[in-house]
Formats: C-alpha cells, structure tokens, sequence
C-alpha cells in the first residue's frame, strides 16, 4: 500500500496537481457520482407521489378496480420507509372488499393481524360491519360492529355504525341487544335518532 501510495503522489506532483486541485477532481468526480442517484430518488419519490394521489382520488369516486391496481402499484415503487405504505395496504384490500373480491376480507383481517395498533384497524372493522350490513348478513355485520372502536371515529361514523349495529340486532332477534344501540343512539341524537325510537 506504501509503494502505491508513493508512486500516486509522484504521479500527482509530475502532472502538475496541487493537494487544492485534487481536492475539487475529487469532489467533481463524488458530485457526478451521486447527483444521479439522488435525481433517481427524486424521481422515485415524485413518481409514488403522483401514483398515491391517483390511488386517493380514484377511491374517493369510487373507482375501486382502477384505485386497487394504483395502490397496487404504488407498493411496488414506494421505498419501504414510507409512511403512506400502510394506508395503502389497507386501501388496496377495502377496495377489493368493495368489487366482492373472494380475498377482500381476509385481507382487511390480515391488515388488522398485522397492524393492530393502526387507526385504520377501528376504520377496518367498521367498514367490514358495513359491507355486510349492506349485504343483509346481519350476523357477520354485528360481528363486526362489536369490535369497532367507537370513540375513535367521528361522531357522524359513530351513530351510523351504532344504527347498522342496533339494526343487525334487530333482525337477528337479538331485541335486548339493538335495544342498547338504538338507546344510545337516541341519547346522542342526531340523524337516526329518530328512526332508533322506532
């Protein structure tokens, strides 16, 4: 390693380098070196950016075969440090959930399984009472509904989830149970407190 050393500073000083001139030769080779990559980066980034975006508005107009795939594809581009990964996962199941997909709800319960500590997990199981609310299969909806945090969700959530909740009571002939939900509901007031008197 001396001898290199030795014959690289000859070199050096015969071709008329100072220690100032090879400093900026190695900082202009580093510089080129690493301006490609963080362009690479950035255009990484930008890339996930406008493809999670894409995924949100496709979501939020219902879209949910176009939305799952953008997810989808978001998952494969983003770095694995992303915070948005773990909406995404959840995003890309519940719309599968949404298109009747056979894997739709075992994959919101996996995303559950997975991250339980996550605010999307209340949000889980109240869009899975939901569904099958929607899907008059009352038992799986009140399953469902039981496990909802309901002081996590906004208050309009809560009384509609609380009403779905009363209802899947109601028709499976569980009267002491949707009486609770339907009490509470009335209590609170708002747009089904009417129909919970009922």
């Amino acid at each position: 390693v001396k001898f290199f050393n030795h014959k690289f500073t000859i070199f050096l000083k015969r071709s008329g380098f100072t220690d100032k001139s090879l400093m900026r030769i190695i900082f202009l080779f580093v510089l080129a070196i690493s301006v490609p990559a963080a362009a690479q980066d950035l255009i990484s980034q930008s890339q996930s950016d406008r493809i999670y975006k894409s995924a949100k508005d496709l979501l939020a107009h219902n879209e949910f075969g176009a939305a799952r795939d953008a997810f989808a594809q978001f998952l494969v581009v983003a770095p694995a440090n992303d915070i948005r990964r773990t909406d995404a996962e959840y995003y890309e199941a519940f719309a599968g959930l949404s298109l009747y997909h056979g894997d739709g709800e075992k994959k919101i319960n996996a995303f559950i399984d997975r991250y339980p500590m996550s605010p999307r997990s209340s949000m889980a199981y109240y869009d899975l009472g939901s569904f099958f609310y929607a899907e008059k299969n009352y038992a799986k909806a009140s399953s469902y509904f039981q496990k909802v945090d309901f002081p996590a969700l906004s208050a309009d959530m809560q009384h509609t989830g609380r009403f779905r909740w009363g209802y899947s009571f109601f028709n499976l002939k569980k009267l002491k149970e949707s009486l609770e939900q339907f009490n509470f509901i009335k209590a609170q007031g708002g747009q089904y407190g009417i129909a919970a008197s009922y």
